[in-house]
């Protein structure tokens, strides 16, 4: 992957998320009912320009009927009146006019059919729309609620994950045990290595520890004894 691609991944990304935090809940929904409105006004005028076109096609096939009708009462008329010829005349006319009208009669119920159903999806549009808006102010909750919860589990996370500030005393506390387990160390070397007589040291530490009268007694006894022997030799 290029690093053009890689940058122009990370700006939609980040445009993608400004985006998200501008959807407010009720921006967006009073949108969507402006929308949806939008929607049902102009389904209702197409739906109204079918009802005309329906009603102009009844309105001529009341007018076949009618006149298929009216010829034939011509008919009747000229066969009273012994014209058999323009009697005959006015019943193919009359048959004219009652073809067409059976013709217009399966179109119109045709468009009659189609109005009904379109009628009823607008009812049904009308009705979507009145529970939108009625269920507008609990979408509306519902959402601000679910972001608080979001933002009290963010706030959680970070807590829990812990600050620069508790890594540093962390590290600043085990340093400080380790120095001081260092000095003792170092006391201790001090202590075994210091050099000088360490048997002159061993005795020194023996007197400390506390030599007895008794002791001092012998010695004395031993230094008398020693003196006596060499007076004896000479």
């Amino acid at each position: 992957m290029s690093i053009f691609s890689r940058i122009f991944k990370i700006g939609q990304a980040s445009v993608n998320k400004v985006l998200d935090k501008m959807e407010k809940p009720e921006v967006m929904l009073e949108q969507a009912i402006t929308d949806k409105q939008e929607q049902i006004s102009d389904a209702k005028k197409a739906i109204q320009q079918c009802i005309a076109t329906e009603r102009k096609t009844k309105a001529l096939l009341e007018q076949d009927r009618n006149a298929k009708l009216d010829w034939e009462r011509k008919a009747e008329t000229a066969l009273r009146s012994g014209r058999e010829d323009l009697a005959v005349l006015a019943l193919k006319r009359a048959s004219e006019h009652e073809e067409k009208a059976n013709a217009l009669e399966e179109n119109w119920r045709g468009q009659r059919e189609a109005v009904d159903s379109l009628k009823q999806d607008i009812q049904k549009m009308d009705d979507e729309l009145a529970d939108f808006k009625r269920n507008k102010d609990f979408i509306i909750a519902q959402s601000k609620a679910a972001e608080v919860k979001k933002n009290i589990y963010e706030a959680k996370a970070r807590i829990s994950k812990g600050s620069d500030a508790d890594d540093l005393m962390a590290r600043m506390k085990a340093k400080a045990e380790r120095t001081t387990y260092e000095a003792d160390a170092a006391k201790e070397m001090a202590d075994t290595f210091e050099g000088g007589d360490a048997l002159k040291k061993e005795f020194d530490e023996l007197g400390a520890s506390g030599v007895g009268a008794d002791v001092d007694d012998k010695l004395s006894a031993l230094k008398a004894k020693l003196g006596g022997a060499a007076s004896s030799a000479s």
